[in-house]
């Protein structure tokens, strides 16, 4: 091994995985994350068939949608990150891409509308395991100055998934409606809406196998996987960092209102202002998210990679200069009369949304000590998935049949939700930068130590 003593750069570099098996771990961590999004959003693209065979409401399909979903993967997320922060982190997360694969396939075989709420339940109790998970390994895989890049990477599995959704969930739900009932072998007949989620749901059991194989990384400062921190550790810490963690993430909680605010309906608005055709519309919408995701994601993590030393400070700085961007995009993509200057500001607007997924949650990471960063990430995703997911489509849909009941109003309600959720975004985003100038790193025994081909710590 070579002598790295009196090189700092080496040194770090030392005490994590050799980079190849590092983008190993962020490439089958980005490939479970575009399926999650797959199998979380497909039951969007189904309303029409399950409602004519289970005699069921748009109500009903809503709650399918949002509260089975979303309060089962919010709730759970906090005691599995207490599991992940003491117990091997490949493991749960085979365990959870297995059950969510396998709900989702349940719900290809349920024939009631309680046994798809149980289903759905499953499916947001799997996915809870994967990005508490995620952001303690990849932490933990990368020096600071690739970190962000990283974490960028892993984020983009959310727009890849949402605009793959966009882009071929129609078309395949097309092709499999046209072909009526099927039978499928140990199963029987199921009609073409069962078939789907068979279809989404089966593949994920493949990647959870690769999950159980894959080599552990070392936790920060050589903690063994029964080394979590206690609870009052994690008060305590939280306590001690409050400003800047909760200017953080309620920055990050109001860019999310006001993305999935705008997400939800900006198929609807193209349809509905500019006379898309729906495919046409999915077809914008779909190449919107990936585009600037691309953008936001990637670019934003190089970007914050560099912007003071890839410090904490630096990350949520640029997060509050790109809300100036996100809120100028939030203000001309609903309002705009050319549906190419629309589609270009939606463009900006999302990849403006995209910046903190990657940066936001790095800096938190950075901020918090090893043994607790699952928690703290759970804490963060809680958080975020109340406002945004809970309370953003909802809230556009109410101010646009409140304030704007007409067929284009619905462009009025994005531009409050959007503007304004990015604008107060921007303002808690510097003042977390401001707490965060002249607050000291983890201590050092908190950090990864070197790194050996077997996957242990040393003792040192």
């Amino acid at each position: 091994m070579r002598d790295t003593a009196g090189d700092p750069e080496a040194e770090e570099e030392g005490r994590y995985p050799p980079p190849k098996l590092a983008w190993a771990i962020v490439a089958m961590l980005f490939v479970a994350y575009i399926f999650s999004f797959i199998d979380r959003m497909i039951i969007g693209l189904l309303v029409e068939p399950m409602k004519a065979d289970l005699g069921v409401t748009d109500t009903q399909i809503s709650l399918l949608q949002g509260m089975a979903f979303a309060l089962f993967y919010t709730l759970a997320g906090l005691p599995i990150a207490r599991l992940i922060d003491r117990k091997p982190r490949m493991r749960i997360i085979a365990a959870g891409v297995a059950v969510w694969s396998l709900m989702t396939a349940a719900c290809g075989v349920a024939t009631q509308y309680w046994h798809l709420f149980i289903a759905r339940m499953g499916v947001g109790v799997g996915e809870a395991t994967l990005s508490p998970a995620a952001y303690s390994l990849i932490t933990d895989s990368f020096p600071k100055k690739r970190l962000g890049l990283a974490m960028g990477v892993y984020g983009l599995g959310s727009a890849v998934g949402a605009g793959l959704a966009f882009l071929i969930g129609a078309a395949v739900v097309r092709l499999v409606v046209e072909a009526g009932e099927v039978s499928v072998p140990l199963i029987g007949a199921v009609s073409a809406w069962q078939l789907t989620f068979l279809i989404v749901g089966l593949p994920g059991l493949l990647i959870a196998l690769v999950f159980q194989f894959m080599p552990e990384p070392p936790r920060g400062g050589g903690a063994t996987s029964q080394e979590g921190a206690p609870l009052s550790e994690v008060f305590g810490f939280i306590r001690s960092r409050s400003a800047a963690l909760g200017a953080a993430i309620a920055a990050v909680s109001l860019v999310n209102f006001a993305v999935l605010g705008s997400v939800s309906w900006v198929a609807v608005m193209f349809v509905r202002v500019h006379e898309f055709s729906l495919s046409d519309a999915g077809a914008a919408a779909g190449f919107g998210l990936i585009i600037g995701g691309v953008i936001g994601l990637i670019g934003g993590g190089v970007i914050t990679d560099r912007m003071d030393g890839g410090s904490p400070h630096g990350r949520l700085k640029f997060c509050a200069m790109t809300a100036v961007t996100g809120t100028i995009g939030a203000l001309i993509f609903p309002l705009a009369s050319s549906p190419t200057v629309a589609v270009a500001a939606f463009i900006l607007f999302f990849a403006s949304a995209a910046v903190p997924v990657g940066a936001a949650i790095t800096a938190i990471q950075q901020m918090t000590p090893a043994p607790m960063r699952a928690t703290i990430g759970a804490v963060y995703i809680f958080v975020v998935n109340i406002v945004g997911l809970a309370l953003g489509p909802s809230a556009t849909a109410l101010i646009g049949d409140t304030f704007y009941p007409t067929e284009t109003g619905i462009r009025y309600a994005i531009v409050w939700v959007a503007a304004v959720g990015f604008f107060g975004a921007g303002l808690l985003f510097a003042l977390a930068a401001s707490r965060t100038r002249s607050t000291p790193a983890p201590a050092a025994a908190l950090e990864p130590a070197p790194f050996l081909s077997t996957g242990a710590a040393t003792d040192s």
